[in-house]
């Protein structure tokens, strides 16, 4: 009876954080090179915030966002979640953008359809 708990705790704390992630193909460029490219493009969601993740020209930019504050919330962008800036996101045509304020990092991308 005692491992009864424990074990529903374990179960549902680790089914509330997991991702839900979907896979797509798109364009992307950098702001800098301005030439668009393929890449893959990995959207997640879970309980507490999202995150888009672009892989092309061999490199790979991180671009995450809480959703715990009615979509208010700033996102961030970077190369890997422990060096994340915080962004601003901005539309250019088609293009979804995002920017780091701070920082030098501009990428856009499209989603192919």
């Amino acid at each position: 009876m005692k491992w009864i708990l424990p074990l529903t705790l374990i179960v549902l704390s680790g089914s509330g954080f997991a991702y839900d992630i979907t896979h797509y193909s798109g364009q992307c460029f950098t702001v800098d090179e301005k030439n668009a490219q393929s890449c893959a493009i990995q959207r997640g969601v879970g309980s507490g915030g999202g995150f888009i993740y672009l892989e092309f020209a061999q490199k790979e930019y991180l671009i995450e966002q809480s959703t715990t504050c009615g979509g208010n919330c700033k996102p961030y962008l970077g190369t890997t979640p422990e060096d994340v800036l915080s962004a601003k996101k901005y539309k250019k045509g088609q293009w979804n953008c995002i920017k780091q304020e701070q920082g030098s990092m501009n990428v856009c991308y499209t989603v192919s359809k």
